[in-house]
């Protein structure tokens, strides 16, 4: 449902083709076209679960807090090492999606992020046009009303009909 409504609330900001980074618990990568058709995406854990099952799975990989990685490409130890394949893993994925979408589309959509991590893991990204930290809640607000002008031209064709 949360992804039904962040692309509501995305076509209805943009008025365009656009895809939407979900960043939380999941991260979903999502299509939406120019007519506002949500095509579907995506779906990858999000960065903590990554995290969590490295730890809960792997040999002696240690349980670390999800923060952004330093600047240099590569980790110096174990954590480092495992935040910066979390983090630019899920970088590499939206990228590469996004230039899926793209040439399958034939245009280059607007991209916005949302989600718990989208500021961590997307933040100062030249692809991202658009952070927007509660575009599931707007997109519940684009629901509303549009269900509330559907009601109001039902009500109306009923009333003239009589």
């Amino acid at each position: 449902m949360d992804r039904l409504l962040n692309a509501a609330a995305a076509f209805d900001s943009v008025k365009q083709a656009c895809i939407v980074i979900d960043a939380g618990t999941a991260v979903t990568v999502d299509f939406i076209d120019g007519e506002g058709t949500f095509h579907g995406g995506a779906i990858a854990p999000g960065a903590r679960a990554q995290l969590a099952a490295m730890h809960q799975h792997g040999a002696l990989l240690p349980d670390i807090e999800l923060r952004r990685p330093g600047p240099q490409s590569w980790g110096s130890n174990t954590a480092e090492a495992m935040l910066r394949g979390v983090c630019f893993g899920i970088q590499g994925m939206a990228r590469y999606l996004i230039e899926r979408y793209s040439e399958e589309y034939g245009a280059y959509p607007r991209i916005i992020a949302t989600g718990g991590d989208a500021r961590l893991l997307f933040e100062g990204d030249e692809l991202i046009e658009n952070i927007v930290d509660d575009l599931t809640i707007y997109g519940l607000g684009v629901t509303f009303r549009t269900a509330l002008e559907q009601a109001t031209i039902t009500h109306k064709a009923a009333r003239d009909n009589k």
